[in-house]
């Protein structure tokens, strides 16, 4: 259950009190699509029958999303068939009679479009005022937090490195060193501001002479691997998401070595692993990201 993706906020409003959070949540469940609905969302238990799974002052929370969609270009195409064969030679209908046909046309395929689901996840990190989102995308991020603003009342938050210029700084550790406690790993994506282009390395040992020519020709570090603690793997990039975190075997083993046959149990536990792994890891990055950038010596 460890997030594969991680966008960190700094909450701006009051910290909910996880108990009522449950109890609010529990009453909007999540609900599949009826066979006319285009979307449903709701939430999902994150632990068993709770809704908010608290470990060490952090709780998780679970938001799920249906939605049945039907390509445009079908319900246009149909639309036209059906003012054709209703109208003949009569004449061009105008754009209220093709839009009113195109949403009759949609309530009537809805029903056979396949439902598809997605959930995104959410910690409330109560110790540090934080909102960690298991999701990069700008979009389901403001899904959440609506969901959660119409749930409480009020809800505020702004990026934790909304201002830092995060981009300078990987370039920064490519072109010297990184800093303590973390290790440059082996892929980067590269960006070219002026032209627009992009350059994207994997599995390569990192700094590479051929990288670090693009970095003086003026491309900038859009995403850089890092390895932090010997203990997570992640790609950093410059609007301060993180993404393909992978914790590694050394992790892996600092787990209690004592064998949990409950599968909810087992899902507690690696929360209370993953919780306090990332505050550390946040910790650390707001330290470097904070720190001035040092002149490149290469």
């Amino acid at each position: 259950m460890f997030f594969r993706q991680l966008t960190v906020y700094r909450l701006e409003t009051p910290c909910p009190d996880f108990t009522t959070l449950d109890a609010t949540l529990s009453t909007k469940p999540f609900m599949p699509t009826r066979a006319q609905q285009v979307e449903s969302i709701g939430w999902q238990p994150a632990l068993g029958t709770q809704f908010v799974h608290e470990t060490d002052g952090a709780a998780r929370i679970v938001l799920q999303r249906e939605e049945r969609s039907v390509p445009a270009a079908v319900v246009r195409e149909e639309a036209d068939n059906r003012l054709r064969a209703r109208d003949g030679a009569a004449g061009e209908p105008t754009r209220a009679e093709r839009t009113a046909m195109q949403d009759a046309v949609l309530l009537d395929l809805l029903p056979q479009a396949f439902p598809r689901q997605s959930q995104t996840q959410a910690l409330i990190d109560a110790k540090n005022t934080q909102v960690w989102f298991d999701t990069a995308t700008a979009t389901k991020v403001e899904r959440l937090s609506l969901q959660l603003r119409e749930a409480l009342g009020q809800w505020r938050m702004v990026p934790l490195f909304g201002s830092t210029d995060i981009s300078s700084h990987l370039s920064a550790w490519l072109l010297g060193a990184p800093p303590l406690g973390f290790e440059i790993g082996e892929a980067a994506k590269l960006i070219d501001l002026r032209e627009g282009g992009s350059i994207t390395v994997a599995k390569l040992a990192l700094p590479d002479p051929h990288v670090i020519a693009h970095l003086h020709e003026g491309l900038k570090v859009d995403q850089l691997e890092l390895i932090w603690q010997e203990r997570i793997r992640f790609m950093l990039k410059a609007d301060g998401s993180l993404a393909r975190i992978k914790p590694t075997e050394q992790l892996g083993a600092e787990e209690s070595s004592e064998i949990i046959d409950d599968a909810d149990q087992q899902r507690d536990a690696d929360q209370r692993l993953m919780v306090e792994a990332l505050r550390r890891l946040i910790l650390d990055l707001t330290r470097v990201l904070a720190a001035p950038i040092e002149p490149a010596t290469v």
